[in-house]
């Protein structure tokens, strides 16, 4: 098989919410907008960073293409880590979707300057978050049949 033969992969997500409910919510609405992906899942700030630097527990963690972020977190804030991958230069290229029960302007603006790419509030509609997926300008939805396969954009040097 050549390069050129091979099958591309799948975009990697990152979840990080301590409700495996939302978790379950947000995977279920981007499988109805017949989204695939690989996706993996940590439930709090703690963990999430040490996936992210691939620390002892998550040596074998691949790199997230795209993070789906809780702002309400255990031990540390989904703001905090949000704080923590845009102050990394190898974690702030990956764009970060706020996922929040907040409306307030203040909280989006606020997201919107710690460098969020996306922010959507709870309760979510598939309709808005594939919407809001496929604006994220480092990944591409590529259409298969009726299926819709997110996968890392061509990087172009």
């Amino acid at each position: 098989m050549t390069d050129d033969d091979a099958v591309p992969r799948l975009a990697q997500a990152l979840f990080i919410d301590d409700s495996a409910a939302e978790i379950r919510l947000v995977t279920e609405l981007l499988n109805r907008a017949r989204v695939q992906f690989d996706g993996h899942w940590v439930s709090c700030g703690e963990d999430a960073l040490s996936f992210l630097r691939h620390d002892p527990g998550f040596e074998r963690a691949p790199a997230p293409d795209v993070i789906f972020l809780d702002l309400n977190l255990p031990r540390i804030s989904g703001t905090k880590v949000l704080q923590t991958i845009q102050s990394d230069p190898d974690l702030s290229r990956i764009p970060v979707v706020i996922l929040s029960g907040s409306d307030y302007e203040d909280d989006v603006n606020a997201a919107r300057e710690q460098g969020a790419a996306h922010y959507v509030v709870k309760p979510l509609d598939y309709a808005k978050l594939a919407e809001t997926v496929a604006l994220i300008d480092t990944l591409r939805l590529e259409k298969t049949g009726t299926d819709w396969i997110l996968r890392p954009a061509e990087t172009v040097s």
